[in-house]
């Protein structure tokens, strides 16, 4: 039995679609939660930058996408991507131990950088230091990975470097695997950034770091979902206050990062519900320090998410078998899966290379695309446009 298809539940331009990201003007974070989610948050505390996304890249909010800021420990993101994907080569492995030196131990205990205190002749796995890095936001275990990883934090910051002209983050330069600025991280910093202070990038950048780690090393969440960990008899907190028994839990938070320096409070925040996951970078919520503006970096990133689990839902939009798309027959090879408005006109489309996939205006992150599905055309025939 063939099946016509047209999903209609708004209005919308026929040649809309859009494919890479967009700058395009919108209501602020602080004042759109506020109205939209009852939220009660000062002005005082608007990021510097936003950017929502779903798993598949698609953008649904953009604030100051492009705009210059100090991203701090989101930089670890990158770390842990290139970390591994060593272990996916199996150039390294995550039972590898790893002797602690001196140097990484004073590093460690420094007071003014967040770290897993660490001692002088003990070992631990690359398990080990990936969730210092992940929870704990441990600057010494950041470079310690980058180290194990390309032998040294200057070569492994060159390697970050380089893949992110590989992920299209234009707006990115690393200073270290760490991301606090390199005049802290002293005699441990980079030799050849050591003069180079903090990482540069964008809240789009940032997020199209996490499209990639959720994409290629979805098992990341494993850890970073983790309240806490334990390890040698001392245990240490996830800084994700959005995470489950975290003061700003979000049903659904399994991951990923944040950030922290004089420059603001960031965060690399997903989390998944009915199907839908949403990334969402938000950097720089100020002033510094304050647990207030901590607290409330969450609470925007929460209300954020919520508002736009109410415009967009994921769900089989077509599934496999015989379809008459825009008058003309096709079997479709397999179930197609979508992030689709919930009040906005959609409907299914051929493409240029046979794929069925949702059409409706939309933006993505640079690399990526909506998904489609093969369909086989039939035969010929003209049917007309008929609603759902």
């Amino acid at each position: 039995m063939f099946r016509r298809i047209l999903y209609i539940t708004g209005t919308i331009g026929l040649t809309s679609l859009l494919l890479t990201s967009q700058s395009y003007a919108v209501e602020k974070p602080t004042p759109l939660v506020n109205k939209e989610e009852n939220a009660n948050i000062s002005t005082q505390y608007e990021p510097q930058s936003l950017t929502l996304t779903t798993k598949q890249g698609q953008i649904l909010y953009n604030y100051n996408e492009n705009k210059k800021v100090d991203p701090a420990s989101l930089t670890k993101m990158m770390t842990m991507y290139l970390t591994l994907d060593a272990v996916k080569s199996g150039k390294i492995h995550m039972k590898d131990k790893i002797k602690i030196t001196s140097k990484q131990a004073q590093l460690s205990q420094k007071s003014n950088l967040s770290s897993v205190p660490l001692k002088a002749g003990q070992t631990y796995t690359v398990k080990d230091i990936l969730s210092q890095t992940a929870l704990a936001s441990s600057n010494a275990a950041a470079l310690i990975l980058g180290e194990k990883v390309s032998g040294s934090t200057s070569t492994f910051t060159d390697k970050m470097n380089q893949q992110a002209k590989t992920f299209h983050m234009k707006d990115t330069h690393f200073t270290s695997p760490a991301g606090a600025d390199t005049e802290l991280l002293g005699s441990s910093a980079p030799q050849k950034y050591k003069k180079q202070g903090k990482t540069s990038s964008t809240s789009k950048d940032m997020n199209i770091m996490m499209y990639h780690m959720i994409k290629e090393h979805p098992e990341i969440l494993k850890t970073t979902q983790n309240k806490s960990d334990t390890q040698k008899g001392q245990s240490f907190e996830s800084t994700n206050l959005s995470l489950k028994g975290q003061p700003k839990y979000y049903k659904g938070t399994d991951g990923l990062k944040t950030g922290t320096s004089d420059s603001g409070y960031s965060l690399a925040l997903t989390n998944k519900q009915h199907g839908l996951r949403l990334n969402e970078t938000i950097l720089d919520v100020t002033p510094y320090p304050s647990e207030t503006a901590k607290l409330n970096r969450n609470e925007i990133a929460n209300d954020m998410m919520k508002y736009y689990r109410k415009q967009y839902e994921y769900k089989k939009v077509l599934s496999k078998g015989e379809h008459q798309i825009d008058g003309k027959k096709y079997t479709v090879k397999k179930d197609l899966y979508d992030v689709v408005p919930k009040h906005k006109k959609w409907y299914i489309a051929i493409n240029d290379k046979g794929n069925a996939y949702v059409h409706y205006q939309r933006h993505f992150l640079d690399g990526a695309s909506y998904p489609s599905v093969k369909a086989e055309k039939k035969s010929s025939g003209l049917f007309g446009w008929l609603s759902h």
